[in-house]
């Protein structure tokens, strides 16, 4: 397990060091990362308007798990 450790850090501190390689990371992050945390920060705003998270947390909870449920499903 050690060895295996050892190569996986190795493996991991030469992408690190890699320009391409962070070049790609950063790249990723301003187009796929950025844009669903934003819309995942919209989401929880619209469904905190319905519902106060503070005052009615059970009300909250489940509107989020609907929304969570109606996203896994694929649902818009």
């Amino acid at each position: 397990m050690a060895l295996f450790r050892s190569l996986l850090m190795q493996a991991a501190r030469r992408i690190v060091a890699d320009p391409r390689a962070r070049a790609k990371a950063a790249e990723f992050v301003e187009e796929e990362v950025k844009p669903r945390l934003a819309a995942a920060r919209d989401e929880l705003k619209d469904i905190s308007e319905q519902s106060d998270p503070v005052r009615n947390p059970r009300d909250f909870a489940y509107r989020l798990g609907v929304r969570i449920g109606r996203i896994k499903r694929g649902d818009p």
